[in-house]
């Protein structure tokens, strides 16, 4: 009986303490993180797991293939990372970053400290589908 119940407090704590763990890998910042990560390195694969492309680009699409076109938009800034001078990486130390989470809604911004940069502030939207945040909408505010 007392092994049973040493047991059953260890599964307890486990549990607790893996659902603590996922909750802190699962949030709209990490999400926004992933996608500007996959999306840097051109691994569109892991970068559809983070963004509904119809969702961010039916507005300004001038074509059918919604996919394509942000293919060819991510490319360019890839190909200017590989020079010495300049680089593809997030500068994420230049901003300041909020998280704001309202039930199944997120929104995450960053904000330029440098208030002559040209882009001021970048904001994310997110939705929580199936127990993962995806990017929904981007705003750029210059």
């Amino acid at each position: 009986m007392k092994n049973l119940m040493i047991l059953l407090i260890a599964i307890f704590f486990i549990n607790c303490n893996n659902k603590q763990n996922n909750e802190m890998t699962n949030t709209p910042l990490i999400t926004v993180i992933k996608l500007k990560s996959a999306e840097a390195i051109l691994d569109f694969e892991e970068a559809k797991k983070y963004i509904d492309l119809q969702k961010v680009f039916e507005e300004n699409s001038e074509s059918r293939n919604i996919e394509k076109e942000w293919k060819e938009m991510l490319t360019p800034f890839y190909n200017i990372g590989n020079d010495k001078k300049f680089t593809n990486q997030f500068k994420y130390f230049n901003y300041n970053i909020n998280e704001n989470v309202e039930g199944d809604k997120a929104k995450v911004s960053f904000e330029a400290h440098n208030k002559e940069a040209q882009v001021k502030k970048i904001i994310y939207f997110l939705d929580k589908l199936n127990d993962m945040w995806i990017v929904i909408d981007i705003h750029y505010e210059n």
